[in-house]
């Protein structure tokens, strides 16, 4: 959508969008937050070792990655509400064929297909929301959008302790929850039927360079939101807990998101956006180093919640970041390679979780997650600071 073309939208058509946007990407979240202990478990389950099941979770990753340079000409291909709602279908699908093929070797595809279909989902429903929202609030605004898509998360792992982690039942429900994102995206009106990637300046893979402070936040919160996912039941059994207790970790991560969003967006909106990534990026990995000492107490669930809380602002306020630096139509192969360079830290973060897992047993993962969170850090310290001098 071009800003020429978002001017003429009213006030109520572009609430309108950014409601229908964040409903629809909430109701995804409540499957995938589902599905990746789901899987994760049920891979458990069939004997398979920790890096195997941190690598066949990576398959969705190159699935996004894949797919990312793509999505301008399939924007321009197709229009946006056909391409979202096919996108949604075919990620159905996925999920039914999980039950269907419980096989380690024919998951690695379907994984690749479903992490393709996401990708189009929240490429083109956050290029949405940045495009409607006002500066002066864009980080509040975000706050917003990941506080909802964070109750979706949190939900989601709940659903495992409602209907159990094994039978047909919980893919079926999953997948009816998805299939609920079709309604909003019906709903969304004019805002959505303009989204547009014509007269683009520049490629995908030049905005890792030209906002690189926002990519690599992107970058860092994959590897950890994604390896937390995939691999925190995991160690919850490793250190001695039931696979509820287990699954009650990632709510905990879901639930210090939930809190965190709105007020770190509104830091966003009062302070130097890079600052506060950095500070989200050092207190996340301070409290993941505490892991391992407070194994055995009631202290870990705190610490997951901290860990959650501040590592998804790196999403938040990177978007908005980005959202900042970058207008018009080349929002969209932005908000691509942002969503590109997640999938990196997906493809990464599971697969070092897992290593980690296996070589520094069983404490290894919150220590390769502290080790991801500090690098982040200490770059985006870097680029503040070089900001900072530059406007003096």
């Amino acid at each position: 959508m071009s800003e020429h073309h978002t001017a003429t939208l009213s006030s109520d058509e572009k609430r309108r969008g950014i409601i229908s946007a964040i409903a629809s990407l909430t109701a995804v979240a409540i499957g995938l937050g589902a599905s990746l202990p789901l899987l994760a478990l049920a891979l458990e389950r069939q004997g398979e070792t920790p890096f195997m099941i941190g690598l066949n979770a990576t398959a969705a990753a190159i699935g996004g990655l894949l797919i990312t340079p793509l999505l301008p000409s399939l924007m321009r291909m197709m229009k946006t509400r056909a391409l979202l709602l096919t996108a949604l279908w075919i990620s159905i699908s996925c999920m039914l064929a999980f039950y269907l093929l419980p096989n380690i070797w024919f998951w690695f595809p379907i994984r690749f297909l479903n992490g393709a279909m996401l990708v189009i989902l929240f490429v083109l429903s956050e290029t949405l929301i940045n495009q409607l929202a006002d500066e002066n609030s864009r980080g509040r605004l975000m706050g917003v959008y990941a506080t909802v898509l964070s109750v979706g998360f949190a939900i989601g792992p709940g659903i495992l302790l409602i209907v159990g982690g094994q039978g047909f039942a919980p893919y079926a429900v999953i997948a009816c929850l998805m299939a609920l994102a079709s309604i909003p995206i019906w709903l969304a009106g004019p805002a959505t039927s303009q989204i547009s990637a014509h007269g683009q300046s520049h490629g995908v893979f030049a905005f890792v360079r030209i906002v690189p402070t926002a990519t690599l936040a992107a970058f860092t919160f994959g590897a950890l939101e994604q390896g937390t996912f995939t691999l925190m039941p995991i160690y919850g059994l490793r250190v001695g807990l039931d696979e509820h207790m287990a699954a009650l970790m990632l709510s905990a991560f879901a639930a210090g998101n939930i809190l965190s969003q709105i007020p770190l967006g509104m830091l966003a909106d009062k302070f130097n956006r890079r600052l506060v990534l950095t500070g989200c990026a050092f207190v996340g990995g301070a409290a993941i180093t505490m892991l391992p000492l407070v194994q055995g107490t009631i202290f870990v669930f705190p610490v997951i919640f901290v860990f959650g809380g501040v590592t998804a602002g790196l999403y938040t306020v990177g978007l908005t970041l980005l959202g900042q630096r970058v207008k018009g139509a080349d929002l969209a192969a932005a908000n691509a390679a942002f969503i590109m360079m997640y999938n990196f830290g997906g493809l990464a973060g599971p697969a070092i979780g897992g290593t980690a897992m296996q070589a520094i047993p069983p404490h290894g993962l919150p220590l390769a997650f502290a080790a991801i969170a500090f690098t982040y850090a200490i770059f985006a310290a870097m680029r503040y600071a070089k900001f900072r001098n530059a406007a003096k």
